[in-house]
């Protein structure tokens, strides 16, 4: 039988390299996302390319949906063996112009969906699965701009490592993923954000991001899926609890 992996925020950017990725390790994907029309389309490029993959539609914000959607996985398709929780966004305004809404929107998908990802998939989970958690360098950095997701980040970080303590007695193992700036349609959003808030060009505002990078570029949703990918298989059995950061060695700076 097929390995199960289930991703959130699938539909484009690097939720759906990290399906493809995975489907290129011969797991059945099931693509989530809120979007139908590019999960429709995402699935159905997977499906042509001769990979096993499923799509379904939800919301995260609404996390009493979550429980049901993976009901139905798990009797469609068995346990599941790989979870990633890659769903997440990003408002970006002066720290003293966040509002309320503003900040339970970006906690709403970035953490608290992903914590009842977690809760919800353990009890369907083949012991020794793996969950995998995008989380960010700005986790662990000032992000006047962008203060509601470092802090949902940062979260996800303390998230990880409780869940790889309750979970260790299964052998489920935990981890995060921290990426930085990557060639996302969400890089190029925040880049002309960025450049608003900071009086510069969105070009300008990027370059100055990309020269604090000792690699000398930016990455691809490629690279980060191919960590993804290594901490969902047998090679990184003893790994638990860890933040790997995949950011070209940006916080070496």
């Amino acid at each position: 039988m097929k390995k199960i992996a289930v991703i959130t925020g699938a539909a484009q950017g690097l939720g759906f390299a990290i399906a493809n990725e995975l489907a290129n390790d011969h797991f059945h994907v099931i693509l989530l996302d809120r979007k139908k029309e590019q999960l429709k389309i995402a699935t159905e490029q997977l499906l042509e390319q001769g990979h096993q993959a499923s799509g379904i539609e939800i919301d995260l914000e609404h996390t009493e949906k979550i429980q049901d959607v993976l009901s139905q996985i798990a009797v469609e398709h068995g346990k599941i063996h790989v979870l990633v929780n890659n769903a997440g966004i990003n408002i970006v305004k002066p720290f003293d112009e966040v509002t309320s809404d503003n900040w339970d929107k970006v906690m709403n998908i970035n953490l608290k969906a992903s914590f009842f990802m977690i809760q919800h998939a353990a009890p369907l989970m083949e012991d020794s699965g793996s969950i995998i958690n995008i989380s960010s360098i700005a986790s662990n950095s000032p992000r006047p701009l962008s203060v509601a997701y470092a802090a949902s980040k940062a979260g996800m970080v303390s998230l990880t490592k409780t869940a790889s303590i309750v979970l260790a007695p299964r052998r489920i193992r935990v981890n995060a993923i921290c990426p930085g700036a990557m060639e996302t349609e969400l890089l190029e959003k925040m880049s002309l954000e960025m450049g608003d808030l900071s009086g510069t060009s969105p070009e300008e505002s990027l370059q100055n991001y990309l020269g604090a990078i000792p690699l000398g570029r930016i990455s691809t949703p490629s690279d980060i899926a191919k960590s993804v990918a290594f901490l969902a298989s047998d090679n990184a059995n003893y790994i638990t609890g860890q933040s790997l950061n995949v950011c070209g060695g940006l916080t070496v700076t």
